[in-house]
């Protein structure tokens, strides 16, 4: 009885629920399909990880760096190798500073000087900024010593910067201060300042030991008696550069790493001890950050290994860069791309 008026129901005309779609319907879906995947395999085109990825690791690269500089306030770099591929961030650590306030010379991280060779207390009133290291109370060979044994911050073979303000009482042959062995600072007749410093190599039995000793003089009047002078030491794995009150005065190619610091900072002493006043002595070291590899599908549009300075403010270094700097890329689609840093240091892509 329930199959015959099922069959009778249907047979009256009511409409069979179990009936396909009409050809239009089946046309308009494989139409809407159509569409839709067409969309989104274009979409899927366009998207390429690799090109995203090479791009976000050169941003963040040079990013990570601009705010390492405005942090510290001290310079930072990235550097670009094409033959590997590779990028690398350097920041500036503040290793040292000393501005002798007191008799304890209290510099940064405990670090404190002993004056030797002098009658009383060498410091003077009438400093750079504050009191200062007066030298000239001192006997022949009078040294300040600054024990840096306990401090492993000072490793300078990256990179380093030294600066400090003098004001020499007369003008004659001097060494002003040696740091570590590996560094040190003369003064001439002339007002010129010189500098030199200590590269490594390695022997025949494939040791480290000291290399050769390169160096850098500024041009006459450079500092001046009875005046105070900013004078400065750079080496960047790149450029041994002299600078007085803030301008490079002298340069010299190098990318040898530099020898270890073993000694202790000494201002003053030797056979002819420096006659004036120093203050602000600032020690920075160059300390490398994180590496990065490019994907195998990309490359730097470039030949030769490049870098970027930011300064201490996180803008481009003004003496290395006088305009934006443009990164390239090249896929091996055959395509191209880029960023930009511009003059204050921000990012863009092109």
């Amino acid at each position: 009885m329930g199959i015959s008026a099922a069959t009778e129901r249907h047979s009256e005309g009511e409409p069979d629920l179990r009936s396909g779609f009409t050809l239009l319907e089946l046309l308009l879906v494989m139409t809407l399909l159509g569409t839709i995947l067409g969309v989104g395999l274009g979409a899927f085109a366009s998207f390429d990880p690799g090109r995203r990825a090479a791009r976000g690791l050169v941003a963040n690269a040079l990013r990570q760096a601009r705010n390492e500089a405005i942090a510290h306030r001290a310079p930072a770099r990235v550097l670009f190798d094409p033959a590997t591929r590779t990028i690398t961030s350097e920041g500036t650590a503040v290793a040292g500073t000393w501005r002798f306030e007191t008799p304890a010379m209290e510099g940064a991280r405990g670090i404190s000087g002993l004056a030797q060779g002098f009658p009383g207390t060498p410091l003077t009133d009438d400093g750079f900024v504050g009191k200062a290291l007066d030298m000239d109370v001192g006997g022949r060979g009078a040294k300040v010593v600054f024990d840096l044994s306990s401090e492993p911050l000072f490793r300078v073979r990256r990179g380093f910067r030294l600066s400090c303000a003098l004001r020499p009482k007369t003008l004659e042959a001097a060494q002003i201060l040696d740091f570590g062995g590996v560094v040190e600072m003369s003064s001439f007749e002339d007002g010129s300042i010189g500098f030199s410093v200590v590269t490594r190599r390695v022997d025949e039995l494939g040791r480290s030991i000291p290399g050769e000793t390169i160096n850098v003089r500024t041009s006459p009047g450079a500092i001046e008696a009875g005046r105070w002078s900013q004078v400065e030491v750079r080496y960047d794995g790149a450029w041994l550069s002299a600078l007085s009150d803030g301008v490079p005065v002298a340069m010299r190619a190098e990318t040898r790493e530099l020898w270890d610091v073993e000694k202790p900072l000494v201002i003053g002493g030797g056979r002819s001890g420096y006659d004036g006043q120093i203050d602000d002595l600032v020690i920075l070291v160059a300390r490398e950050g994180e590496t990065f590899i490019l994907p195998s599908s990309v490359e730097f549009d470039a030949r030769e290994p490049f870098e970027v300075r930011f300064d201490e403010g996180g803008g481009l270094d003004p003496i290395a860069h006088a305009r934006p700097v443009e990164i390239g890329l090249k896929f091996d689609d055959g395509t191209s791309d880029g960023l930009v840093v511009q003059v204050f240091g921000t990012v863009e892509t092109r």
